[in-house]
């Protein structure tokens, strides 16, 4: 039943819903539409800009539409400058998979009453064809990167603009080495991820072989991974976990932690190591970043706009052909993504070892890098370059 919904959803739900003849109206509230109330990533997408544009001085309103909503994760964050007026536009947070409940859940007649923005965070070069179908009916498209403006903009004749998500230095909890019975003298690489969003593309087991590489040199180091999964429903996560057991230097936790004990388990580590495959902008890594930790990086796809090549250590990789199991990702012909080496990531960790003011000098200039880079592409700028093209 599942293989014919998403069949349907994708071929005909995606092609019944119409496209708003609304203008873009500057001077009208903008509605944030998503999965405000969910500890994932579109929903951290959403919850970031409702806070961007609060802060910018727009009005705005907001529409959660959770599948599995958990308001109690979320106290606090939402904006005190909600406003009550009808939306003039809308900025939607969800990928063209999830859009067609929201907008029937809505009701087609509310959503043309809006000029509609699709926030689409894609990982790959090539499109699929439901996300092709779900370009149709959107008026503008913001993306998180380049590398994803890239591949959207020739498949619509919509404005496609660059925003990356409005990351800021978060508050982080104190005592995380503590908490995971971690040494303070430790040399600490941590790595955070979703096994939901394709285990293989975030790529961890590059990550641990990497780490065993460096080990090898520092015998103080320490693997921490957060991984944010189902484990009664995810076999690749726990062969994962199994894949590190009786290590006592690789640990792999699922513990539900709340945004300031993740910033606090990054601020605290001494490199944060991502070998992804792809990522459409690369939000931990911005975090890590943001947060003065020093960064390993593959580089290539979302994060190369904003890992400043001087300051993060890059890991150079050459591109194989996508396999996956992954509902996303599987039957797309002709796409490819990085694989990271190892043995580069575990010299850069290396550097970064025997060499750590040094490394911490050039995490405080990668953090200005990154705050240089989203001040100049931020939401604001974004509405602000539609409206300049609505009056030209």
């Amino acid at each position: 039943m599942r293989t014919v919904y998403r069949y349907l959803r994708a071929h005909v739900l995606q092609r019944l819903i119409p496209r708003s003849r609304l203008a873009f109206n500057p001077r009208k509230p903008v509605e944030i539409v998503g999965y405000l109330s969910m500890p994932v990533g579109v929903g951290e997408s959403a919850r970031l800009c409702a806070g961007a544009l609060s802060q910018a001085g727009r009005a705005v309103s907001l529409s959660d539409v959770s599948t599995h909503p958990d308001e109690k994760s979320f106290v606090g964050w939402v904006s005190s400058h909600l406003s009550a007026e009808p939306p003039g536009s809308r900025i939607w947070h969800l990928n063209p998979p999830m859009l067609p409940r929201a907008i029937l859940k809505m009701g087609v007649g509310n959503f043309i009453r809006a000029f509609n923005i699709g926030y689409f965070a894609w990982e790959l070069a090539v499109v699929p064809t439901e996300w092709r179908n779900g370009l149709r009916y959107m008026n503008a498209v913001f993306v998180p990167s380049e590398f994803t403006r890239r591949a959207i903009a020739p498949l619509t004749a919509a404005p496609v603009i660059v925003v990356p998500h409005p990351v800021t230095e978060k508050p982080a909890s104190e005592g995380m080495r503590e908490k995971f019975g971690i040494d303070q003298d430790a040399f600490l690489v941590s790595f955070i991820f979703s096994a939901g969003s394709s285990i293989n593309r975030k790529n961890p087991q590059a990550v641990i072989e990497a780490f065993r590489l460096f080990s090898a040199e520092c015998p103080s180091a320490f693997l921490l991974m957060k991984a944010s999964g189902d484990l009664d429903k995810d076999q690749g996560l726990r062969e994962l976990i199994a894949s590190v057991a009786g290590n006592s230097r690789v640990r792999i936790i699922t513990d539900k932690l709340s945004n300031a004990e993740i910033n606090g388990l990054i601020r605290s580590s001494n490199a944060y190591l991502s070998l992804h495959r792809s990522e459409g902008f690369g939000l931990t890594v911005a975090e890590a970043i943001m947060q003065c930790t020093p960064v390993v990086s593959t580089a290539w796809s979302g994060t190369e706009d904003f890992c400043d090549p001087d300051n993060t250590w890059l890991v150079d990789a050459p591109l194989i052909p996508v396999v996956d199991t992954h509902p996303e990702f599987a039957g797309l012909e002709s796409a490819v993504w990085a694989d990271p080496p190892p043995e580069i990531a575990a010299a850069h960790l290396g550097d970064i070892f025997r060499a750590p003011e040094h490394a911490r000098e050039k995490a405080a200039k990668a953090r200005e890098f990154l705050r240089r880079y989203l001040a100049e592409n931020s939401y604001e700028k974004a509405l602000q370059k539609l409206a300049a093209m609505q009056a030209s």
